[in-house]
């Protein structure tokens, strides 16, 4: 029994110093390895985003350049009697309303 008294404080002493060391294992390897792969599946994620509104963008562009003047004032502002006016540059016909 004395002896078990004996060997306690050193089998204490030593799973305190191997979950020390498990703990810095920990701190030192795996932790920077997950951050690390965590910050480039964000950084991916963001430039997939970026990717996909430069798509989008694009697909703005290209059907906002087949509008004429009047098309794209209706487009942004709605029908508003200015619109009329371009429609009248361009020698269209107004649209009964």
């Amino acid at each position: 029994m004395i002896a078990l008294l004996k060997q306690a404080p050193a089998a204490i002493a030593g799973a305190l110093v191997g979950a020390a060391v498990v703990f810095l294992l920990m701190e030192i390897i795996f932790l920077p390895r997950a951050r690390d792969e965590g910050r480039n599946a964000e950084r991916a994620a963001v430039a997939q985003a970026t990717l996909d509104a430069t798509k989008e963008r694009v697909k703005d562009d290209a059907k906002l350049q087949r509008l004429g003047a009047y098309d794209l004032c209706v487009e942004y502002l709605g029908r508003v009697p200015e619109c009329e006016r371009l429609r009248a540059v361009r020698g269209e016909q107004p649209l009964p309303e």
